[in-house]
């Protein structure tokens, strides 16, 4: 079975419903790198029609971005609302993770750091060169935050994180990397691969992010 692997989302739901029109069920397994919520303005609606489908898909693949941590750090740890960036604003304005929608919260603290099998190796920001840190939540050489010279492995590493230059996925060859962050969170585009059982590229999806998410 080949993969359908979904970049960084950040609360664009209409965007993801239109990616997702090109994901085959039957053929691909779902997986997403992390950052499902804040920015656009559907954290909500995202994050139930992940579930959703990792409901009715039970191979779905859901990681764990930097911005599920923070957030189910909010919920959980209390973090102070001076201390949480502008870009969860909306978010907690509008999204009860609190009270309603607990068991969303508790599905972002639940969330794994990295999937990988023998062809590929799928984490939000990606293994620092070192394989420093890389599982300490707050550490910025973790999964969830590290930007900067990856280790190179014999699988694919496919991530997201650090939005591309130019709106789509790029291949970084001297980390055997894939980037698939087309930049959804900056109002750009949101993307999606399809990977073979081998760890190759076949397909690739970019879409511009729809005006009705931010």
């Amino acid at each position: 079975m080949n993969y359908f692997i979904v970049g960084d989302i950040h609360g664009c739901y209409n965007t993801l419903k239109k990616i997702l029109k090109n994901w085959n069920p039957k053929e691909e397994q779902l997986m997403f790198v992390g950052d499902y919520i804040n920015k656009g303005k559907h954290s909500k609606e995202v994050v139930q029609l992940v579930r959703k489908l990792q409901s009715e898909y039970s191979n779905t693949v859901c990681i764990k971005g930097n911005h599920e941590y923070q957030m189910s750090k909010y919920i959980f740890q209390n973090t102070p609302n001076h201390q949480m960036k502008e870009n969860y604003k909306y978010t907690i304005e509008h999204y009860d993770l609190r009270h309603k929608f607990l068991s969303d919260a508790k599905w972002m603290r639940n969330l794994p750091m990295y999937y990988e099998n023998d062809a590929i190796y799928v984490s939000h920001a990606g293994v620092n060169f070192l394989g420093f840190r890389k599982f300490h939540n707050e550490s910025m050489w973790s999964v969830l935050r590290f930007r900067g010279k990856l280790k190179k492995m014999k699988k694919l590493q496919v991530i997201g994180h650090t939005p591309t230059e130019i709106g789509k996925p790029i291949y970084l060859k001297q980390y055997n990397t894939l980037n698939i962050d087309a930049g959804a969170g900056n109002h750009d585009a949101m993307a999606a691969v399809v990977i073979n059982k081998n760890g190759k590229l076949i397909r690739t999806y970019v879409e511009k992010v729809m005006k009705n998410d931010y």
